[in-house]
């Protein structure tokens, strides 16, 4: 008990903590440390680059791109906040909350694809952080992989209070810096230009590129959602549920809707052959420079969440580890990832194929929400999260349901295209919206309310 305890206030302290319960002794915190948390993950290049997407690829006008970005954030941010309040009432990770309606096998898969995500998202993320470190001080690729991989692994290992840490003042930083740029971007972008009809029919006309924009923006979020109370379940438990889901909805509304329209406006400007283009051809050499400092600080805190919650996984399909040691193995198959993409250019496609693989959150999110909402009503009991008598779940055969059903509507092109957007481009992709639903709704049939939430 000693040692959890001391962990309260130590910032240079490996956390002892991996996926069991925090208990009543071992909380700490408060709610700002949320906003904080998930201001300093999303105000960084990767955001900037989503963004960049709509105006730039799709051809939408700024303002059509603001509207889908804002109701693709607004969606994610509202999850985000709900799920964010688990945290303090079971004080168990993300991932462990859903044994309860997949079944303690059943939830490997979610760990599985949470895991890889992990290290394929920091793979990503790093490779644009080496990119920046390259412009800065002309370096070989080898050399800015090893400095981003070492920061960003020790940080992870060292766990929750430090990451609540950085990211807090990296924040301030960061903010700072993209306020600068944002003077420049809104300033000199073609904010009045019309849609690039031509580069719109490529993807479905006006309404396909609107419904992409907002897939793409509601994805970026979703890829937060299975991180969610990792980051809260250290927050007394009689913390304001108010304040908790309020400091999570606005930190990554206002962040990525930020960020997001930057890019949009960036992308006006000109042709991008590489990210880091949008600021390097646009801002005074002074101010580039300031930048891609940025860009290396932001993927730092994008990057630990990712190594972090990508070993909380491992652990919760039960490879018999430390949490410690998890944050390193996610860090070493980043690295080798991060090594083979940057060197053989294929950094484009890999990030289609993660939002290709990230079609399973919506579904996941689905059980999760219906779950929590209906069945069980709000009341867990957090050894209900343990128990391996419960191998399958409902949850589970749902999940699946709502995957298979949804193939056909998938669009990321060039590397799957399915029946619906084939024969419907106007209607982008509507993936994430048709597996939430059905799998609502096939888990709310097949789940009946617990004896917990019938008696309340």
């Amino acid at each position: 008990m000693g040692a959890e305890y001391d962990y309260q206030n130590q910032v240079l302290k490996v956390e002892p903590k991996g996926i069991e319960p925090i208990g009543p002794h071992e909380r700490h915190g408060k709610p700002f440390t949320i906003f904080t948390l998930w201001f300093g993950a999303n105000v960084e290049f990767a955001t900037l680059v989503t963004g960049a997407l709509a105006t730039g690829v799709f051809g939408l006008s700024f303002w059509q791109a603001a509207l889908a970005m804002l109701i693709g954030n607004l969606l994610g941010a509202l999850a985000l906040g709900l799920l964010s309040t688990f945290g303090p009432k079971y004080g168990v990770p993300q991932l462990i909350q859903s044994r309860k309606a997949f079944g303690y096998y059943g939830n490997f898969l979610p760990g599985v694809l949470n895991f890889f995500a992990g290290f394929s998202w920091f793979a990503v993320n790093t490779v644009l952080g080496v990119f920046a470190l390259q412009w800065l001080f002309d370096m070989s690729f080898a050399l800015g992989l090893a400095i981003m991989v070492v920061i960003q692994v020790v940080i992870a290992v060292y766990g929750y209070n430090l990451i609540h840490t950085l990211e807090r003042y990296l924040a301030i930083v960061l903010t700072v810096v993209f306020l600068i740029v944002s003077f420049y971007g809104f300033a000199h972008g073609h904010l009045g230009a019309p849609t690039n009809l031509k580069l719109a029919d490529y993807v479905g006309g006006p309404s396909g590129a609107f419904m992409l924009t907002l897939a793409i923006t509601f994805s970026y979020c979703l890829g937060w959602m299975a991180f969610a109370s990792d980051y809260t379940r250290y927050l007394p438990e009689k913390t304001s549920v108010r304040a908790v889901f309020g400091n999570a909805f606005w930190s990554l509304l206002i962040s990525a809707f930020w960020l997001e329209i930057l890019g949009a406006a960036l992308a006006t400007l000109k042709g991008i052959a590489v990210p880091t283009d949008l600021v390097t051809n646009l801002l005074p050499h002074s101010l580039g420079v300031v930048t891609m400092i940025a860009v290396v600080l932001g993927t730092i805190t994008a990057n630990v969440l990712n190594i972090y919650s990508g070993a909380l996984s491992s652990l919760v399909i039960d490879i018999p580890m430390h949490r410690w040691l998890g944050a390193v193995i996610v860090g070493i198959l980043g690295t080798i990832v991060s090594w083979y993409g940057g060197q053989h250019g294929y950094w484009a496609h890999y990030q289609s194929f993660l939002f290709l693989l990230g079609y399973w959150v919506a579904p996941w999110l689905a059980v999760v929400v219906v779950d929590y909402l209906f069945k069980a009503r709000g009341h867990f009991e957090v050894g209900e999260f343990y128990n391996r008598k419960k191998p399958f779940a409902a949850g589970t055969w749902a999940f699946l349901v709502g995957i298979l059903v949804s193939v056909p509507f998938m669009n990321q092109y060039p590397l799957y295209v399915g029946w619906f957007p084939t024969h419907y481009p106007q209607f982008g992709d509507i993936t994430y919206f048709v597996s939430f639903i059905v799998t609502a709704i096939v888990y709310y049939l097949a789940a009946k309310p617990s004896a917990q939430a019938k008696a309340a």
